[in-house]
């Protein structure tokens, strides 16, 4: 439901509300002037009509036209709604403002404050430039600093935006009557939702200490870490324009190469990839790389994200560093332009599977039906499928059978008599004749499934294959015995077993 200040927002013009201060001159769809919140010599203050907001490209300051008269006027954010509700002639009742608008505002106005006080501390301000980040990018993803706790709470209370704010959790409760910032002393990440509003912050510690190199805002109302990805707002015009997306592990490995001009770029925030970000990233495109780091760690979470990737069906193409390396070391080292090469030239996650697979052909066929399992798209996944056979001769039965991440540990707990029954279905190949075994139709396919597989398939695959089946055929056995009694249920286990 949307709120007064929402319906507001709408119904006033930002261009005519900023030209009641500044003169602006049309650039293209844009407009433009010099910046009244720094000294400004060359014009670095745009406006959007499209967009209805406004950005300083000089000292980072951006919003709504609420905002602006806010910080012009240098009245609270509410204060300056009810100055554009009375001159619009619209009726705004605060008391009815949702608790959610409040903290956005609340965050905004502490995002500001951060942005400012990285300007003034030299020695944040010098790690971020250590870290590799041009300083248009840090005002463009409105990188600070947290110097204060008690000047943060003195601007919130100045513009009555406390009692908002603590619903973040980002300020510890008082302690002998002195609130605390989650943030202190630590570089502050702004997170933005899709609409471009601070959800939350991620905080990297400057100096070597034993506190965690990283922290990030505790889910609250309006934020959960699980279900957003760090610079989607900045980067989805950039996503559409390329045509897919590249997701790196961490914020400065983002800043990195957005600082390097490659802008088409997410990140988690700070933990592994999630289902919920999985799905939100699909909405913005379908063509996702994975640039992870080339270590084991980067390795192991990048097989981890993949599965989510391709069930909300998105194309996957694994992007591999050299052993060691992540993003930020490999451009110091061969150069931008190598790291374009090497993204442009990774394959689509089954096409490399497919055309490598000869290496190693069991090992291959295993990862391949592990990550064909997560595509739901059965025509896809059948034509997948398809291909694979085509080239190497692995039944399709077989391909198109999903197998589980823990299927090995299934596989080592075969019993001696499944082992047996197995075994034999294969050495007696020539001489079984199945026409005249009084076999179930599911033991009868079952068979059939194992002898044709055993030509192209080591034993180790066929056998977890056919565990699977065990499983299934023993489980619908089962079903049908306990709803014919106990009698029937005995003689049936019994024949399972033999």
């Amino acid at each position: 439901m949307s709120s007064d200040i929402d319906e507001l927002r709408r119904e006033i013009d930002i261009v005519d509300v900023i030209s009641e201060y500044l003169n602006l001159e049309k650039v293209g769809s844009n407009y433009r002037t010099n910046c009244p919140f720094h000294p400004d010599d060359t014009p670095s203050f745009y406006v959007s009509p499209s967009k209805q907001i406004f950005k300083c490209f000089g000292c980072g300051v951006g919003g709504d036209a609420i905002k602006f008269v806010s910080l012009y006027e240098d009245i609270s954010y509410f204060e300056a709604a009810l100055e554009l509700a009375k001159r619009y002639g619209k009726k705004l009742d605060l008391e009815k403002i949702s608790k959610d608008e409040k903290v956005y505002v609340a965050l905004d106005r502490v995002c500001d404050f951060y942005r400012e006080s990285l300007l003034k501390n030299r020695e944040a301000s010098e790690y971020v430039k250590s870290r590799g980040i041009d300083p248009k990018v840090a005002r463009k993803f409105d990188l600070g600093y947290a110097p204060s706790s008690e000047a943060l709470v003195k601007v919130l209370k100045e513009n009555d935006l406390l009692e908002a704010y603590l619903e973040t959790k980002n300020l510890l409760s008082p302690t002998k009557g002195v609130y605390r910032d989650l943030f202190l002393r630590r570089v502050v990440i702004p997170i933005k939702d899709p609409r471009g509003r601070v959800i939350g912050f991620g905080g990297r510690r400057i100096v070597e200490d034993k506190s965690p190199k990283y922290i990030n805002s505790p889910d609250s109302r309006v934020f959960k870490k699980g279900e957003n990805l760090f610079g989607l707002y900045e980067a989805k015009e950039y996503i559409k324009e390329e045509g897919f997306a590249i997701l790196v592990e961490g914020y400065f490995d983002l800043l990195r190469l957005f600082s390097e001009g490659i802008r088409n770029v997410v990140a988690p925030l700070g933990t592994a990839l999630t289902q919920n970000q999985a799905n939100l990233l699909s909405k913005f495109t379908k063509k996702v790389y994975i640039l992870y780091d080339g270590d084991d760690a980067g390795r192991k979470a990048m097989k981890s994200a993949i599965p989510l990737l391709l069930s909300a069906g998105v194309e996957v193409y694994p992007v591999y560093l050299p052993e060691g390396y992540d993003p930020d070391e490999f451009i110091k080292e061969f150069g931008k332009e190598e790291l374009r090469r090497l993204i442009n030239s990774s394959g689509e996650l089954f096409e490399t599977l497919i055309k490598t697979a000869r290496e190693n052909l069991e090992e291959k066929t295993r990862e391949f039906r592990y990550y064909l399992g997560f595509i739901s798209d059965g025509v896809r996944r059948f034509a997948l499928a398809s291909e694979f056979h085509t080239k190497y001769k692995v039944p399709m039965e077989i391909l198109l059978m999903k197998i589980e991440k823990n299927s090995q540990e299934k596989e080592i707990k075969l019993s001696f008599k499944e082992k047996i029954f197995l075994k034999g279905l294969i050495e007696l190949k020539p001489k079984i004749d199945l026409e005249v075994l009084n076999l179930s139709p599911e033991l009868k396919e079952l068979a059939v499934n194992a002898l044709n597989g055993e030509e192209h398939l080591l034993p180790k695959e066929v056998l977890e294959y056919q565990v699977d089946n065990l499983e299934k055929l023993f489980n619908n056995i089962l079903r049908d015995l306990q709803k014919s009694g106990k009698k029937r249920k005995k003689r049936g286990l019994k024949n399972v077993n033999t």
